[in-house]
């Protein structure tokens, strides 16, 4: 069951993030689920390549996510760059942990340490090696000043049946 608050439905991608996708059909259907407004991050402490670890919606080891300013535009991006994206840090093959695996010459995060799946982070999280067959789950990002906050998730985060 999701997240008291929380809304799951199937959108567009386009229409999720309108102008801003990459590397993927805008009219690809995808699972949304709206969560509670949470601050992550703030703009001004960002820096290229250096990903931030944090955890949405809730506390728990599958909630954990990497908030990255890629320098060059992502999929789903914010920032005057549209470069700011976060997603998952939990592999979406057997979960294993992809916090600290982000390799900033390729923009994505991985290999996994359990069957080496790697993502790409500018193409909302698309599979570029590896067992996976899913995409990582995509925060959803909203800037509001110099604060980020994470407004939902494009997708399903390992270990859940519903983004709780």
């Amino acid at each position: 069951m999701a997240a008291s608050g929380a809304a799951t439905a199937t959108l567009l991608l386009g229409d999720v993030f309108p102008g801003k996708v990459v590397g993927q059909d805008a009219g690809a259907k995808v699972e949304v689920t709206k969560l509670p407004r949470k601050q992550i991050a703030q703009l001004s402490k960002l820096v290229v390549d250096q990903p931030v670890a944090f955890n949405y919606p809730g506390d728990g080891d599958l909630t954990s996510c990497i908030l990255v300013k890629t320098g060059e535009t992502a999929g789903g991006g914010i920032g005057d760059a549209q470069d700011i994206v976060a997603f998952s840090a939990r592999c979406t093959h057997m979960g294993g942990d992809l916090d600290g695996l982000y390799n900033a010459e390729h923009k994505v995060a991985g290999p996994c340490g359990e069957h080496l799946t790697t993502f790409d982070l500018t193409r909302h999280g698309l599979v570029v090696a590896g067992h996976a067959t899913q995409a990582l789950p995509q925060v959803i990002l909203e800037l509001d000043g110099d604060d980020i906050f994470a407004t939902g998730i494009v997708g399903l985060l390992y270990g859940y049946a519903a983004n709780a």
